[in-house]
């Protein structure tokens, strides 16, 4: 049963393909992707199975069956063992910096045995470099085009057993956040704080993890051996992905002693955006609306923006961007990640929360069973 369902899944994608090809006159879609997360969606979605490391192709022409492409042995093996593509090849020598050439010509041969007229690739201006997409226009006897925004509208809307999925994801994401109740102090190290978290993740399935414990103004900084200091404001963040490819993030503020006034001002700044967040959100939402909701509560305490509002989330990242003047519209099915990120002007202090919404037909639902509030210990 759990088998026919997976099946349907993946039937039901190559469907929205093939309807989205057509309606941009393609006749051949490459899809890349590589091991890294913001690089892992494309491959994964469509093939359920991504590299370590190196990059993947699969090439689907329109109607048809799909082929997925490695530059290892392993890779292949383990895209027939995990993957649900039945025609999986592999070319190269699999070095991780170069001796890409003849996976590209595997490849570009394989398309062009299509005989197509337009080629859309996915990936091919966000996520190729210049070398590989040079070697394959120029060695594919067809229009080649970037076809990322083609895949990124089938990605962006999510069916009910995706968005199970992403909540069970995210129910993991906030297991692991719960250690840092537990495991931050004035003494200890971020590295071995993100290590309790990194644990549950990994303990519960996570096949990837990014894990943050910072007390500066920003939060994107991989765990270090410094001591936290006493009398501060930290972010600590988890973003995962679970066994099923489905990407999270859960983040929060805890206050170590007590905090500068100024520190505090910013850090309710973000926990009062996050509220109205929760408050606002609704299907028909204009992105920029959110946007400017929570550019206002930083602008409340002169605050810099570090990063983005959010964005969708699913299998990787997915539109739309949470921006300030974003045109977007929140549809039923899509699914964001909602994170304020707040500094003082000085970039001395600073704050983020995260959390994931499922947008329905009528409301918005937050995942997060805790309350945004900053949390002492």
């Amino acid at each position: 049963m759990k088998q026919d369902l997976h099946q349907d899944k993946m039937t039901a994608r190559w469907s929205a393909m093939d309807d989205a090809m057509a309606s941009h006159d393609y006749d051949v879609a490459i899809i890349y992707g590589k091991g890294i997360i913001t690089q892992y969606g494309y491959l994964n979605y469509f093939g359920g199975y991504f590299p370590v490391l190196r990059p993947g192709f699969v090439v689907y022409p329109r109607g048809g069956k799909p082929t997925a492409l490695y530059n290892t042995r392993a890779d292949a093996y383990l895209a027939r063992q995990t993957g649900t593509i039945a025609d999986v090849r592999f070319a190269g020598t699999g070095d991780v910096l170069h001796s890409e050439e003849a996976l590209l010509g595997e490849v570009a041969a394989l398309v062009d045995s299509y005989q197509p007229a337009r080629v859309g690739v996915v990936g091919l201006k966000s996520l190729m470099t210049g070398y590989q997409q040079a070697y394959l226009s120029a060695r594919i006897d067809a229009a080649v085009e970037d076809a990322s925004a083609m895949a990124n509208r089938i990605k962006a809307y999510k069916t009910d057993e995706e968005q199970a999925g992403i909540a069970a994801a995210f129910e993991l994401a906030e297991q692991s956040f719960l250690t840092f109740r537990e495991h931050l102090r004035a003494g200890a190290t971020p590295a071995e704080i993100a290590a309790e978290a990194e644990r549950v993740a990994r303990a519960g399935g996570a096949i990837d993890t990014l894990v943050f414990v910072e007390e500066g103004p920003y939060f994107l900084r991989k765990p270090t051996l410094t001591p936290l200091r006493g009398d501060r404001l930290v972010t600590a963040y988890v973003e995962l992905i679970d066994a099923n490819g489905y990407w999270v993030e859960k983040a929060g503020l805890f206050s170590l002693g007590s905090p500068s006034a100024q520190a505090l001002r910013i850090g309710e700044a973000c926990v009062q955006a996050m509220n109205e967040v929760k408050r606002m959100i609704r299907p028909g939402m204009r992105v920029g609306e959110l946007g400017g909701l929570i550019r206002r509560c930083g602008d409340s305490v002169q605050a810099v923006t570090g990063i983005w509002h959010g964005h969708g989330i699913g299998v990787d990242h997915d539109i739309p961007v949470i921006s300030d003047d974003g045109d977007e519209i929140l549809e039923p099915g899509m699914v964001v990640s909602i994170h304020p990120n707040f500094a003082d002007a000085d970039e001395q202090v600073g704050a983020s929360i995260a959390d994931v919404f499922i947008v329905g037909d009528e409301d918005a639902r937050g995942l997060s069973k805790l309350p945004y509030d900053i949390v002492k210990v």
